[in-house]
């Protein structure tokens, strides 16, 4: 069994395999904050519990993007499940090439998503990953399946509460209410800000894949568009962009870089 754990700012998201090799995942979600870092394991043992079979884990692999819950997780792990675990970073896939200064910069959550889509989808083809977390993350991956670099906006939840917490007139909206229902012309307050955040990132997902694709200067046809995060299907219901939609995607990436790691 392998442990894979994505550390974000504002979840974490722990993936359990099985088999390392295949992609049989089950997933457990928790807030980011020292308290969830302490249940983890406690979850982890639990779910092994209803295999009703003897496991043995072989490893943990960890994304993070919060430096400052990394030592947190490394004593849970070590003194709970009795494992040590590897932190990703540009040199745990040395196929790939990331063109990014400085490579350190980079979060090892577009490392592992980039190199999900490397092994997982057409390789004749440019990739474009965006994720939809705190951030709006657009990762670009070359037909070689190098990384050539991205943007990166606020995510929807927030620019939510940046409009909230800045203008006093406006409330926080709840994201789990925005659809197709709401207009793009408001006639309201309330109408206006789940306009700009709905069909905003919508046409903000659509008119930076276009232009990523103008400056590659290569047709749709050469892309293909994956969508990953909280927020990914409730774009993709809205768009023809995507190709495709993994809610797993860095936790896949995890477990290919593990697995190419433990083969060599």
């Amino acid at each position: 069994m392998l442990i894979a754990i994505d550390i974000g700012n504002s979840k974490i998201k722990v993936g359990i395999f099985e088999d390392y090799s295949k992609n049989n995942i089950k997933t457990i979600s928790f807030d980011s904050d020292i308290k969830d870092i302490n249940s983890i394991p406690k979850s982890i043992t639990e779910y092994i519990a209803t295999l009703d079979k003897d496991i043995n884990i072989m490893g943990c692999i960890i994304s993070s993007v919060v430096p400052d819950l990394n030592d947190e997780i490394i004593l849970q792990m070590n003194d709970k499940l009795n494992l040590t675990p590897i932190f990703v970073d540009s040199s745990s896939i040395p196929e790939i090439k990331f063109n990014y200064e400085p490579v350190s910069d980079l979060g090892a959550d577009r490392i592992a998503d980039c190199t999900a889509v490397n092994y997982l989808y057409p390789k004749n083809l440019f990739k474009i990953v965006v994720d939809f977390g705190t951030a709006t993350v657009f990762e670009v991956i070359s037909k070689k399946g190098d990384f050539l670099g991205g943007s990166i906006f606020p995510g929807l939840e927030v620019a939510s509460k940046a409009l909230s917490d800045n203008a006093s007139l406006l409330e926080n909206i709840d994201l789990k209410n925005l659809s197709a229902n709401n207009k793009v012309i408001g006639n309201s307050t309330d109408e206006s800000l789940k306009s700009s955040l709905f069909w905003g990132y919508i046409s903000l997902t659509e008119g930076i894949i276009s232009r990523i694709i103008n400056e590659l200067k290569v047709q749709k046809k050469d892309v293909f568009v994956i969508g990953t995060g909280g927020f990914a299907n409730l774009i993709d219901n809205h768009t023809s962009i995507f190709d495709k939609i993994e809610p797993n995607l860095t936790l896949e990436g995890l477990r290919l870089i593990y697995k190419l790691n433990h083969d060599r």
